[in-house]
C-alpha cells in the first residue's frame, strides 16, 4: 500500500510538471530543470552505464518475484467458475477448517494447524466414539477443502483424543 502510494504521488508529480510544461509556465515541483543544465553526466559515461543496468536488474528482480506463485502468505483458490479468483489466507483457512471440524457429531473441540502443505486437525470426543468421529472429521475436512478449491490440495492428518471428564 505504501509503495503504491508513493508511485501514485510520484506520478503524479512528474505528470503535473509535463502538463505544466507543455502548457508554458513550469510548476518546478521536481528539480528536472538542475539535471538538465549539468554537462557532467553524459549517456556514454560507465555510471550511467552501471546505474542504468542496476536499474534494470532491479525491474526484472521485482517483475520475477511478481510472477513467482507461492511467494504469499496464503493459498490461491482455484475456482469451477474461472472468472472469479480468491485467495484464502492461512489463518483463514484455519478457522474455515477448525468450523468443519467442530460441526462433527461428537466433536466438543477442536484445533486445526496448516503447514505448508499439510493440515493437522486435533479434535477431542467421547472415547466410545474416537474411530467414529475420527473418519468423520478427515471426510468434513476434505470435503470443505474440496469445496474451496485449493490449486493444492494439502495433505490431512487427524488425531482425535478422549474428552477429559
Amino acid at each position: 500500500m505504501v509503495v503504491g502510494g508513493v508511485l501514485v504521488t510520484v506520478t503524479g508529480l512528474a505528470a503535473a510538471e509535463v502538463i505544466s510544461a507543455l502548457a508554458g509556465s513550469p510548476v518546478s515541483l521536481l528539480p528536472v530543470g538542475q539535471a538538465g543544465d549539468t554537462p557532467a553526466a553524459r549517456w556514454s559515461d560507465p555510471a550511467v552505464h552501471v546505474a542504468s543496468a542496476v536499474l534494470v536488474l532491479i525491474s526484472l528482480l521485482m517483475i520475477a518475484l511478481a510472477l513467482l506463485p507461492g511467494w504469499g502468505r496464503g493459498d490461491v483458490g482455484h475456482p469451477h467458475d474461472l472468472t472469479f479468483a480468491a485467495g484464502v489466507s492461512r489463518g483463514a483457512l484455519r478457522r474455515i477448517l477448525t468450523t468443519a471440524a467442530c460441526e462433527v457429531d461428537g466433536v466438543r473441540e477442536a484445533r486445526v494447524s496448516v503447514f505448508g502443505q499439510r493440515v493437522k486437525v486435533r479434535a477431542a470426543a467421547e472415547a466410545h466414539r474416537i474411530a467414529e468421529v475420527t473418519a468423520e472429521v478427515h471426510n468434513a475436512v476434505e470435503r470443505k477443502i474440496g469445496e474451496l478449491s485449493l490449486l493444492k490440495e494439502p495433505k490431512i492428518r487427524v488425531a482425535v483424543r478422549c474428552v477429559k471428564t
